[in-house]
This record gives C-alpha cells, structure tokens and sequence, in this order.
C-alpha cells in the first residue's frame, strides 16, 4: 500500500533525523572508510536503539505508576467524569505532579503504589529490573563497566546479553508483565 502524502513526508524526515543521528544504518555500505569506521557505526546505532528503547519503556511504567498515584489522591475512581484534561487546570493537580510527581524516582512512586493497591511480586520483580538497567545506561556511557556487569563485561538482562535479540525480548516481557498489571489499575 502506498504512503500518503503526510507519511512520505515523515518517512522523509525521518531519515533526515537517523542521519544527523548516525542511526541511519541501512546506508551504511555508503559510506567510505576513512573517516568513517563502518563497524564502529553499526554498535554505536545498536547502543542507541537499545537504549532509546530501554529509556521509553521506563518513562511509561514511570507515568503508570504516576496515574495510580494521581487516580489515588485526586479520587479519579470515585469521579469518573474526572479527566486529566480538567485536573491540569487546577493549581492543586499540577502543583502535585510538577513538584513531588516529577522529582519522585521511579522505585519510591512503586513503593507508594504498593502501599496503594498490593503490587505483585512478579510485576514489582519486572519493575525493579526495568529500573536497574534503564539506570545503568541512563548513568553511563559505558555500561558494561558498571561494577555489576564488570565480570562478563556485557550488561546482562535475566540471564542474557541486553543488546541481542534474547536480551530484548527479555526485557520486553518484563515490560509487558508490568504493563498488563498497571494498565488494569489504572
């Protein structure tokens, strides 16, 4: 099926952004060595698919657990009419979420919707995971050097390699498991 005229354009753009990013690996027989280290390019774009990733995930199990707690102490069960639209005008709502919402770390906001509702074991497992390593490549630019995965020098997810296919889906399951359980709370 062909692209519309606004998916073109953002095809377009796209490839634009990968580009500038050096993300673009699918012209990678384009360019020309020297300067370019084809092999260098090609980890560096792995390194940055896997932690974009890796980063995203954590931002959305970050923002469940912020709407538990906002759902929580603004009665949004009790008020279904309630949107988050309305709640954004109040002084009380983003006053709430801009100073103890956004400068709460992910494991304490976990710790707080456990108090809440009682988080199972499997889901705050996943969670805790999802945070130990969205840390150590969030917190390094080389990760496998981090004291936990000094030993294999490979930044290692439930058993296998992060950045291969295994690893991934690894950690996308985690991710599912906590996605599941978070959106039914919601």
């Amino acid at each position: 099926m062909a692209l519309t005229k606004t998916q073109k354009e953002l095809y377009a753009e796209i490839n634009k952004i990968a580009e500038a990013a050096r993300m673009d690996f699918w012209n990678i027989e384009n360019y020309k060595q020297p300067p370019f280290d084809r092999t260098a390019l090609l980890r560096i774009t792995l390194d940055k698919i896997v932690r974009s990733h890796v980063i995203i995930k954590y931002a959305l199990i970050d923002e469940y657990l912020t709407d538990i707690i906002c759902n929580y102490y603004f009665h949004r069960e009790a008020k279904k009419n309630t949107t988050y639209a309305a709640l954004w005008k109040t002084k009380r709502f983003s006053t709430f979420v801009h100073y103890l919402m956004d400068e709460t770390f992910l494991i304490k906001k976990l710790t707080l919707v456990q108090a809440i509702k009682n988080v199972p074991g499997n889901v705050s497992s996943a969670i805790q995971r999802l945070n130990d390593v969205r840390n150590a490549l969030a917190h390094s630019l080389f990760p496998e050097n981090r004291r936990r995965y000094m030993t294999g020098k490979k930044v290692m997810y439930s058993g296998s390699h992060l950045f291969t296919r295994d690893g991934i889906e690894k950690f996308n399951h985690d991710c599912a498991v906590a996605e599941k359980w978070l959106q039914k709370r919601l």
